[in-house]
């Protein structure tokens, strides 16, 4: 099979009210302006969108509005599927297929963690028994745990795992897993990493799933385009002038800071479930002050 995206998708933000509801209209109005700038991809209750927080019935939900308003685009809809649960993951991911979900994305096991050889067993697991395209979700600084680079290639051979989302930053891991691969054209890279999103392209890799673009998408849509026509000094360039507002999303935990900035924005409110709560001052300044240094390359 062809890769299911290249280029960027956005790792969506979950709306919420006051008192912890989902704010389902905001939400359609934040997939809107996604869908508006040309986004490549949708992830929906990933990490940045409060997956852990959010019941199966609200995924579902959220899954639903998404491909509504995509309708007939050619716009991938991914929804977070994961769990440090095994059997928990493959009703997740059953539930994604079934709803519709274009593939999932799965997380490695957080807090039990488990061995090279657990990891494999959990995603076989969970790829024999859903016929759906699985990426994996490699993210050692929430979950504690790494996906070897041989271990991603070993998981590569299976039909329904046909990608990995890597948010370690490292371009020696890139390369590891890129120069052990056996089937390249099929398996595709995407970088976690907004601020080494360059790097990443430059080392091989097929696109970024993002935070940065819930605010800023046409700004990575048009470095991911520079770099693919070989503008590489104007990619490199427009990445630097983006890294402040990026150091800056990350200055807190995610996605407190990007909620700030969506409020401004008039697309969600600084509210979340517990144990989130809203950035701090200090951190809402600045992310809003940097954002506010970029925003007209949306223009």
């Amino acid at each position: 099979m062809t890769k299911l995206f290249t280029g960027v998708a956005t790792a969506l933000a979950t709306p919420m009210t006051p008192n912890g509801g989902i704010d389902y209209d905001s939400y359609r109005r934040l997939l809107n302006f996604q869908i508006d700038a040309g986004i490549n991809a949708l992830i929906v209750a990933g990490t940045t969108g409060e997956g852990s927080t959010l019941s199966s019935e609200e995924k579902l939900e959220l899954l639903k509005i998404t491909l509504e308003l995509r309708g007939t685009r050619d716009i991938p809809v991914i929804l977070g599927t994961g769990s440090n649960n095994t059997l928990a993951a493959i009703e997740n991911t059953r539930l994604a297929k079934e709803n519709g979900a274009d593939a999932a994305l799965i997380v490695t096991p957080y807090y039990n963690k488990t061995s090279q050889e657990g990891l494999l067993a959990h995603y076989y697991a969970i790829a024999d028994s859903v016929d759906i395209p699985i990426i994996l979700y490699n993210v050692p600084g929430r979950t504690g745990v790494t996906i070897l680079a041989d271990t991603v290639v070993k998981l590569a051979d299976h039909k329904n795992i046909v990608g990995i989302k890597d948010a370690t930053g490292s371009m020696t891991y890139l390369d590891s897993v890129i120069n052990n691969l056996n089937d390249r054209e099929n398996f595709a890279l995407y970088s976690g990493d907004d601020g080494s999103f360059f790097d990443f392209l430059a080392h091989g890799g097929d696109g970024v799933i993002s935070v940065v673009t819930n605010c800023t998408p046409k700004s990575f849509l048009k470095e991911y385009n520079l770099f693919s026509q070989g503008d590489i000094s104007g990619a490199r360039k427009l990445q630097q002038t983006l890294n402040p507002f990026i150091c800056s999303l990350f200055a807190d935990v995610s996605p407190t800071p990007v909620k700030a900035v969506l409020n401004t924005m008039g697309y969600a409110g600084e509210n979340f479930r517990l144990p989130l709560i809203a950035t701090n001052d200090t951190v809402r300044q600045r992310v809003i002050r940097t954002y506010e240094e970029v925003k007209g390359l949306e223009d």
